[in-house]
């Protein structure tokens, strides 16, 4: 072969590898596209908010840039977070959480952001956020008046009061708390195989809410609520004695009791009551009886008692693992409660970011075009599973926990299931 012919056909060997790698790795990024970042990052939350901010920084890291992934492939953003921290004097403060979304609004380059964790600071950043035009995509926010106006009223318009100047600008990742209602039916029915339930609930709005949601999912599975007339209500101001009314329960043939109610104080009385009157019949309520000191209060008759939590459990979720894994070797430690949902949240705004890039034709997009393509969000499939948002904002995966004290003494329960509501 002649040295000609040998040198065109290492430049035409050379010229094909360049655009394969071309296509697929971009020699250079045409800007920087900003993420806001809000969490409690310090104080008493810090063991919260610490793991989703390293979660967040992992899917960045991970990603390293963005480009339009159909039409514009080749114009790429690098992505930057720009973090925040909630917290004053220890806790986490709406007021610091406003401030904080102020300064990501003032910074043109930050098109959305991941946060906040708690609903009281949720409400008071929408509205900031919401003049801004700025996306926010939540990982733990779980109060359904920040995107709901119920049949009952019971928000009072508040949905409506925290979008004042437009659309809305506001979604999560995880579901409402008034699905643990139908999450502990389906832990009452499916897992510990129980078929008559006994409620109680306090009359707040929290427990009267998930006894209606207990009850509907309870029956819809096939279980019987043997006493419906009132469900169990009680006056929470008064001092707990649920003596009468676990006798009641036993006369009636109960196999479950759920308590729908906020006081763990008196979740623990009537646990104990429980115990003297039919031990075997296991309690059932939402994520109020997650604190250790229910377990404390009830002493031993905590035993048998089992909660929900709004969230995933990422240990049994297949499509997380290689998340856990990545995590626990960058950061040594456990992903912690809301790590899986503010990776997800972070990937979900990426992807969007993307789509974004395509309509603005390769060029940097609007808020408003990350806005709509988060809003058209549909089968995005993250480590979490599949899940779509409707027009609230709202998710359609509907992940919840379940877990059971084992003891007096312990510091958190255990695991029991993984329910999913369908619907």
């Amino acid at each position: 072969m002649s040295r000609s012919r040998l040198a065109a056909l290492m430049l035409g060997m050379l010229l094909v590898a360049g655009c394969t790698v071309g296509v697929g790795t971009p020699a250079h990024s045409i800007g920087v596209i900003k993420l806001g970042v809000d969490l409690p990052l310090s104080g008493d939350d810090a063991p919260d908010g610490l793991p989703a901010k390293n979660a967040i920084d992992l899917a960045l890291k991970q990603a390293g840039r963005v480009c339009g992934p159909a039409r514009h492939p080749d114009a790429c953003f690098d992505l930057q977070a720009v973090t925040y921290d909630d917290v004053s004097q220890g806790i986490h403060d709406p007021a610091k959480g406003a401030k904080n979304v102020q300064l990501l609004a003032n910074d043109a380059r930050v098109l959305a952001m991941v946060g906040p964790l708690h609903d009281s600071v949720a409400k008071s950043e929408l509205p900031v956020a919401n003049a801004a035009g700025l996306t926010m995509v939540s990982p733990g926010t779980t109060n359904e008046c920040l995107s709901q106006e119920p049949p009952d009223g019971h928000c009072q318009g508040l949905s409506a009061r925290l979008r004042p100047s437009g659309p809305n600008n506001f979604f999560r990742v995880v579901t409402t708390q008034p699905v643990e209602g139908a999450a502990g039916a389906d832990l009452a029915f499916r897992a510990l195989g129980k078929k008559r339930a006994f409620v109680i609930n306090d009359q707040t709005t929290l427990g009267l809410g998930i006894a209606t949601t207990f009850v509907a999912r309870f029956v819809r599975d096939g279980g019987t609520i043997v006493d419906p007339s009132d469900l169990g209500a009680f006056d929470p101001n008064q001092p707990a004695t649920f003596g009468s009314r676990v006798q009641r329960a036993l006369e009636l043939g109960a196999d479950v009791i759920y308590f729908a109610g906020t006081g763990v104080s008196a979740a623990a009385s009537l646990r104990r009551e429980m115990a003297a009157r039919m031990p075997q019949v296991p309690l059932i309520g939402s994520d109020r009886l997650a604190s250790s000191q229910f377990a404390k209060a009830a002493g031993a008759a905590a035993r048998g008692s089992f909660y929900t939590v709004v969230g995933p459990y990422p240990a049994v979720l297949r499509g997380a693992q290689a998340f856990v894994r990545d995590y626990k070797t960058a950061y040594g430690h456990d992903v912690g409660a809301f790590g899986l949902p503010a990776y997800d949240a972070t990937k979900l705004l990426i992807a969007a970011i993307g789509r974004a890039i395509d309509d603005a034709g390769g060029a940097m997009p609007t808020r408003a075009q990350v806005l709509n393509e988060v809003s058209a969000t549909r089968e995005y499939r993250g480590a979490m599973g599949a899940m779509s948002f409707d027009a609230r904002g709202d998710t359609n995966l509907k992940l919840l926990t379940a877990y059971q004290w084992l003891g007096a003494n312990d510091v958190a329960g255990q695991f029991v299931a993984q329910p999913l509501i369908d619907s």
